[in-house]
């Protein structure tokens, strides 16, 4: 797990401060991100509402990225990933967050070139429910193709956060 934080003097449009870190694709990983988001944020003096909205959207979303990022051969079938062998471990995910003076900027960046889908989950599904959480606590989110391969998925949270639904 490699992390590096950085703080600049804040400026109209810049960036506030900002922190990336690299994790394997195991199932630790979203704990990892959590962890990171929440030390990040509250070494920044984010406020309450802000840093519990962005740590289960990055949760989400590097779950996301464990489950379904990881750099797979085009014949292999996609699945879903529940035993810490089946995940791509080989393929990093990296985590960076961007404070501006207005939002968080939570991006994550996977080695699949697949773009994520909005699902619909039934009351019994295990999973499908990820970018629904996302979008009811972000701004908005977007993704796209990273110019080196992969993807990015980035969530963009005011810093005036929706309270968490409890």
């Amino acid at each position: 797990m490699n992390a590096v934080a950085e703080r600049d003097v804040p400026s109209a449009d810049a960036e506030v401060a900002s922190a990336s870190i690299e994790l394997q694709a195991v199932l630790t990983a979203p704990g990892q991100a959590r962890a990171f988001t929440r030390k990040s944020l509250h070494r920044w003096g984010a406020a309450e509402e802000l840093i519990e909205a962005a740590v289960l959207v990055v949760c989400e979303l590097v779950t996301n990225a464990v489950c379904h990022g990881a750099a797979q051969s085009p014949r292999a079938p996609r699945r879903h990933a529940t035993h810490p062998d089946e995940c791509g471990a080989e393929s990093p995910i990296t985590l960076k967050l961007g404070l501006r003076p207005g939002v968080l900027h939570a991006e994550v960046h996977d080695q699949s070139p697949d773009l994520p889908v909005r699902r619909s989950a039934g009351h019994d599904d295990d999973c499908g429910r990820g970018l629904a959480i996302v979008a009811a606590l972000a701004g908005s989110w977007t993704a796209g193709w990273a110019p080196g391969g992969g993807k990015w998925v980035r969530a963009c949270l005011p810093r005036s956060a929706v309270p968490v639904p409890g």
